[in-house]
Protein backbone atom coordinates (compact mmCIF):
# COMPACT_ATOMS: atom_id res chain seq x y z
CA UNK A 1 0.00 0.00 0.00
CA UNK A 2 1.40 3.50 -1.23
CA UNK A 3 1.34 6.18 0.71
CA UNK A 4 -1.75 7.84 -1.11
CA UNK A 5 -3.52 4.66 -0.13
CA UNK A 6 -2.17 4.53 3.44
CA UNK A 7 -3.49 8.11 4.36
CA UNK A 8 -6.83 7.91 3.05
CA UNK A 9 -7.46 4.63 4.60
CA UNK A 10 -6.17 5.91 8.60
CA UNK A 11 -8.45 9.08 7.66
CA UNK A 12 -11.34 6.88 6.99
CA UNK A 13 -10.79 4.65 10.03
CA UNK A 14 -10.94 7.61 11.97
CA UNK A 15 -13.79 9.09 10.86
CA UNK A 16 -12.65 12.48 9.83
CA UNK A 17 -13.10 14.18 6.64
CA UNK A 18 -10.84 15.57 4.27
CA UNK A 19 -10.95 19.49 5.43
CA UNK A 20 -11.44 17.94 9.02
CA UNK A 21 -7.75 16.26 8.91
CA UNK A 22 -7.01 19.75 7.18
CA UNK A 23 -7.77 21.32 10.02
CA UNK A 24 -6.11 19.01 12.61
CA UNK A 25 -2.49 19.52 10.37
CA UNK A 26 -2.94 23.25 9.97
CA UNK A 27 -2.82 22.88 5.52
CA UNK A 28 -5.14 23.27 3.34
CA UNK A 29 -8.20 20.55 2.13
CA UNK A 30 -6.14 20.60 -1.82
CA UNK A 31 -3.35 19.61 0.05
CA UNK A 32 -4.78 16.59 1.31
CA UNK A 33 -6.67 15.70 -1.95
CA UNK A 34 -3.28 15.94 -3.84
CA UNK A 35 -1.95 13.87 -1.31
CA UNK A 36 -4.35 11.52 -1.35
CA UNK A 37 -5.13 11.57 -5.40
CA UNK A 38 -1.16 9.92 -5.50
CA UNK A 39 -0.02 13.59 -6.83
CA UNK A 40 2.75 14.53 -4.26
CA UNK A 41 3.76 13.69 -0.58
CA UNK A 42 4.08 16.00 2.41
CA UNK A 43 7.39 17.47 3.85
CA UNK A 44 8.78 16.05 6.58
CA UNK A 45 7.16 18.72 9.02
CA UNK A 46 3.47 17.51 7.74
CA UNK A 47 4.79 13.68 7.93
CA UNK A 48 5.30 13.74 11.27
CA UNK A 49 2.25 15.16 12.36
CA UNK A 50 0.53 12.99 10.33
CA UNK A 51 2.44 10.32 12.22
CA UNK A 52 1.84 11.80 15.62
CA UNK A 53 -2.17 11.85 14.47
CA UNK A 54 -2.68 8.37 13.64
CA UNK A 55 0.31 6.75 15.80
CA UNK A 56 1.60 5.49 12.87
CA UNK A 57 5.48 5.61 12.03
CA UNK A 58 7.12 6.94 9.40
CA UNK A 59 8.52 3.71 8.11
CA UNK A 60 4.90 2.46 8.07
CA UNK A 61 3.63 5.70 6.19
CA UNK A 62 6.40 5.96 3.20
CA UNK A 63 6.94 1.87 3.41
CA UNK A 64 6.27 1.90 -0.75
CA UNK A 65 7.98 4.81 -0.79
CA UNK A 66 11.55 6.20 -1.96
CA UNK A 67 13.31 5.98 1.52
CA UNK A 68 13.27 9.85 3.05
CA UNK A 69 16.89 9.04 3.74
CA UNK A 70 17.86 9.23 0.26
CA UNK A 71 15.93 12.72 -0.19
CA UNK A 72 17.65 14.20 3.07
CA UNK A 73 14.67 15.13 4.78
CA UNK A 74 15.55 13.71 8.09
CA UNK A 75 15.93 16.56 10.80
CA UNK A 76 18.78 15.44 12.09
CA UNK A 77 21.66 14.19 10.69
CA UNK A 78 25.56 12.97 10.73
CA UNK A 79 27.57 12.96 7.88
CA UNK A 80 31.21 10.80 7.64
CA UNK A 81 32.66 11.15 4.30
CA UNK A 82 36.03 9.11 2.79
CA UNK A 83 37.95 9.33 -0.50
CA UNK A 84 38.82 5.69 -1.34
CA UNK A 85 41.66 4.90 -4.38
CA UNK A 86 41.02 1.11 -4.79
CA UNK A 87 38.51 -1.70 -4.27
CA UNK A 88 39.11 -2.79 -0.54
CA UNK A 89 37.44 -5.27 1.60
CA UNK A 90 35.00 -2.92 3.86
CA UNK A 91 34.26 -4.61 7.37
CA UNK A 92 30.63 -2.53 8.52
CA UNK A 93 30.03 -2.30 11.84
CA UNK A 94 27.01 -0.46 12.64
CA UNK A 95 25.33 -1.46 15.94
CA UNK A 96 21.28 -1.30 16.31
CA UNK A 97 19.52 0.39 14.02
CA UNK A 98 15.91 0.96 12.65
CA UNK A 99 17.48 0.81 8.69
CA UNK A 100 20.15 0.54 7.12
CA UNK A 101 20.33 1.20 3.74
CA UNK A 102 23.42 0.06 1.20
CA UNK A 103 23.24 1.27 -2.39
CA UNK A 104 26.58 2.70 -4.91
CA UNK A 105 27.38 6.14 -5.22
CA UNK A 106 29.18 7.48 -8.67
CA UNK A 107 32.05 9.44 -6.75
CA UNK A 108 34.92 8.34 -4.89
CA UNK A 109 34.09 8.52 -1.68
CA UNK A 110 32.46 5.96 1.19
CA UNK A 111 29.84 8.20 2.54
CA UNK A 112 27.90 7.30 5.88
CA UNK A 113 24.92 9.40 7.06
CA UNK A 114 23.14 8.51 10.23
CA UNK A 115 19.66 10.28 10.20
CA UNK A 116 16.86 10.55 13.10
CA UNK A 117 13.72 12.66 13.29
CA UNK A 118 13.54 12.07 16.65
CA UNK A 119 17.57 12.00 18.18
CA UNK A 120 18.27 15.45 18.88
CA UNK A 121 21.89 15.50 19.85
CA UNK A 122 22.46 12.63 16.78
CA UNK A 123 25.61 14.41 16.23
CA UNK A 124 26.74 13.45 20.25
CA UNK A 125 24.83 10.41 20.48
CA UNK A 126 26.17 8.51 16.81
CA UNK A 127 30.10 8.70 15.82
CA UNK A 128 31.59 7.00 12.92
CA UNK A 129 35.28 5.76 12.68
CA UNK A 130 36.96 5.05 9.45
CA UNK A 131 40.11 2.91 8.95
CA UNK A 132 42.09 1.60 6.10
CA UNK A 133 45.10 -0.24 5.52
CA UNK A 134 45.73 -1.40 1.80
CA UNK A 135 43.50 -4.20 1.33
CA UNK A 136 40.69 -3.56 3.79
CA UNK A 137 38.70 -0.50 5.57
CA UNK A 138 36.78 -0.57 8.79
CA UNK A 139 33.65 1.57 8.99
CA UNK A 140 32.56 1.17 12.56
CA UNK A 141 29.36 3.19 13.84
CA UNK A 142 29.71 3.97 17.81
CA UNK A 143 26.95 4.86 20.42
CA UNK A 144 26.83 6.71 23.81
CA UNK A 145 26.30 5.37 26.74
CA UNK A 146 22.99 8.01 26.78
CA UNK A 147 22.10 6.66 23.35
CA UNK A 148 19.56 3.32 24.51
CA UNK A 149 19.12 0.49 21.81
CA UNK A 150 15.65 1.06 21.94
CA UNK A 151 15.80 4.74 21.12
CA UNK A 152 18.37 3.44 17.88
CA UNK A 153 16.24 0.65 17.05
CA UNK A 154 12.66 2.78 16.63
CA UNK A 155 14.54 6.15 15.49
CA UNK A 156 17.79 6.07 13.63
CA UNK A 157 18.40 5.38 10.10
CA UNK A 158 22.10 4.60 8.28
CA UNK A 159 22.72 5.29 4.64
CA UNK A 160 25.62 3.66 3.26
CA UNK A 161 26.84 4.41 0.10
CA UNK A 162 30.05 3.33 -2.00
CA UNK A 163 31.78 4.32 -4.78
CA UNK A 164 30.47 2.24 -7.67
CA UNK A 165 33.76 1.49 -9.25
CA UNK A 166 35.54 0.13 -5.74
CA UNK A 167 32.46 -1.97 -4.67
CA UNK A 168 33.61 -5.08 -3.84
CA UNK A 169 33.04 -7.77 -0.63
CA UNK A 170 31.57 -6.16 2.52
CA UNK A 171 30.87 -7.77 5.67
CA UNK A 172 27.69 -5.88 7.52
CA UNK A 173 26.75 -6.20 11.27
CA UNK A 174 24.24 -5.42 12.83
CA UNK A 175 20.43 -5.55 14.83
CA UNK A 176 18.28 -3.97 13.36
CA UNK A 177 14.59 -3.88 11.89
CA UNK A 178 14.65 -3.20 8.04
CA UNK A 179 18.21 -4.09 5.64
CA UNK A 180 18.00 -2.88 2.28
CA UNK A 181 20.70 -3.40 -0.58
CA UNK A 182 19.50 -1.16 -3.85
CA UNK A 183 21.25 -0.02 -6.90
CA UNK A 184 24.14 -2.03 -6.64
CA UNK A 185 26.95 -4.36 -8.25
CA UNK A 186 28.96 -6.03 -5.74
CA UNK A 187 31.32 -9.42 -5.78
CA UNK A 188 29.67 -10.31 -1.88
CA UNK A 189 27.74 -8.83 1.04
CA UNK A 190 27.55 -11.26 3.92
CA UNK A 191 24.74 -9.98 6.78
CA UNK A 192 25.35 -11.46 10.44
CA UNK A 193 23.16 -10.17 13.43
CA UNK A 194 19.45 -9.60 13.43
CA UNK A 195 17.13 -8.31 11.38
CA UNK A 196 12.94 -8.60 10.64
CA UNK A 197 12.64 -6.97 6.94
CA UNK A 198 15.45 -7.76 4.01
CA UNK A 199 15.05 -6.04 1.08
CA UNK A 200 17.19 -6.26 -2.27
CA UNK A 201 15.96 -4.50 -5.57
CA UNK A 202 18.22 -3.95 -8.99
CA UNK A 203 21.36 -5.32 -7.09
CA UNK A 204 23.46 -8.10 -8.43
CA UNK A 205 26.20 -10.52 -6.69
CA UNK A 206 26.30 -12.71 -3.60
CA UNK A 207 24.42 -11.85 -0.64
CA UNK A 208 24.66 -14.25 2.80
CA UNK A 209 22.17 -13.82 5.19
CA UNK A 210 23.31 -14.99 8.59
CA UNK A 211 20.91 -14.78 11.14
CA UNK A 212 18.63 -16.79 13.55
CA UNK A 213 16.12 -14.56 13.18
CA UNK A 214 13.16 -14.91 11.49
CA UNK A 215 13.04 -13.15 7.93
CA UNK A 216 10.77 -11.29 5.52
CA UNK A 217 13.08 -10.87 2.45
CA UNK A 218 11.61 -9.25 -0.78
CA UNK A 219 13.41 -9.53 -3.89
CA UNK A 220 13.22 -7.42 -6.91
CA UNK A 221 14.84 -7.26 -9.74
CA UNK A 222 17.97 -8.99 -8.50
CA UNK A 223 20.99 -11.22 -10.11
CA UNK A 224 23.49 -13.65 -8.35
CA UNK A 225 22.89 -15.88 -5.23
CA UNK A 226 21.17 -15.10 -1.68
CA UNK A 227 22.42 -17.61 0.78
CA UNK A 228 19.97 -17.64 3.72
CA UNK A 229 22.12 -19.02 6.79
CA UNK A 230 19.64 -19.93 9.86
CA UNK A 231 18.82 -22.43 12.70
CA UNK A 232 15.40 -22.69 13.96
CA UNK A 233 14.01 -20.16 12.23
CA UNK A 234 10.85 -19.77 9.55
CA UNK A 235 11.38 -16.99 7.21
CA UNK A 236 9.24 -15.62 4.21
CA UNK A 237 10.84 -14.52 0.82
CA UNK A 238 8.76 -13.32 -1.93
CA UNK A 239 9.43 -12.49 -5.48
CA UNK A 240 7.77 -10.39 -8.16
CA UNK A 241 6.21 -11.94 -11.38
CA UNK A 242 8.57 -12.35 -13.79
CA UNK A 243 11.84 -12.48 -11.44
CA UNK A 244 13.54 -15.41 -13.23
CA UNK A 245 15.09 -17.83 -10.10
CA UNK A 246 16.14 -21.14 -8.96
CA UNK A 247 15.39 -22.63 -4.97
CA UNK A 248 18.40 -25.42 -3.73
CA UNK A 249 18.04 -26.92 -0.46
CA UNK A 250 21.72 -27.61 0.89
CA UNK A 251 20.99 -27.67 4.53
CA UNK A 252 20.01 -30.22 7.31
CA UNK A 253 16.09 -30.69 8.24
CA UNK A 254 15.31 -27.31 6.29
CA UNK A 255 12.86 -26.85 3.53
CA UNK A 256 10.98 -24.63 1.74
CA UNK A 257 7.23 -24.14 1.25
CA UNK A 258 5.10 -22.73 -0.88
CA UNK A 259 1.64 -20.25 0.10
CA UNK A 260 -0.21 -22.82 1.25
CA UNK A 261 2.68 -24.76 3.35
CA UNK A 262 2.70 -27.17 1.16
CA UNK A 263 6.32 -28.51 0.92
CA UNK A 264 8.15 -27.66 -2.19
CA UNK A 265 11.48 -28.86 -1.08
CA UNK A 266 11.68 -31.33 1.68
CA UNK A 267 15.24 -33.31 1.21
CA UNK A 268 18.20 -31.68 0.70
CA UNK A 269 18.42 -30.64 -3.16
CA UNK A 270 21.81 -29.88 -4.48
CA UNK A 271 21.47 -29.66 -8.27
CA UNK A 272 22.63 -27.01 -9.86
CA UNK A 273 19.79 -25.80 -12.07
CA UNK A 274 19.66 -27.18 -15.86
CA UNK A 275 18.74 -23.87 -17.46
CA UNK A 276 19.95 -20.45 -16.97
CA UNK A 277 18.65 -18.60 -14.20
CA UNK A 278 18.87 -14.76 -13.01
CA UNK A 279 19.55 -15.46 -8.93
CA UNK A 280 19.60 -18.63 -6.63
CA UNK A 281 18.25 -18.86 -3.54
CA UNK A 282 19.95 -21.60 -1.26
CA UNK A 283 18.97 -22.52 2.58
CA UNK A 284 21.70 -23.77 4.86
CA UNK A 285 21.25 -24.49 8.20
CA UNK A 286 19.25 -26.89 10.66
CA UNK A 287 15.88 -27.23 11.46
CA UNK A 288 14.17 -24.18 9.59
CA UNK A 289 12.00 -23.14 7.04
CA UNK A 290 11.61 -20.42 4.21
CA UNK A 291 7.70 -19.84 3.01
CA UNK A 292 8.25 -18.90 -0.91
CA UNK A 293 5.52 -16.01 -1.45
CA UNK A 294 4.91 -14.24 -4.88
CA UNK A 295 4.73 -9.99 -4.81
CA UNK A 296 1.91 -8.78 -6.26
Amino acid sequence: MNFSEKLKELRKQKGISQEQLAEKIYVSRQAITKWESGNGIPDIENLIAISNLFNESLDSLLSEEKSLISKHEFLYESRTEYDLDSPKKIDLKLGTAHEVIIEKTKNEKILVIAASNKLNYLAQQVKTKIVEDKRRMDVVVKHSEDLSDVAAMENLFILVRIPERFVAEMELSSELENLKIRDITFDAIEFGGKAKNVFVSNASGHIELDTNSNLNVEIKDAKGKIDINQIHAISKISFPAGQNYYLKNAGRFTRFVDSDSKILIGKRNLKDPSEPTDLIVELNGWKSEVQVLKAD
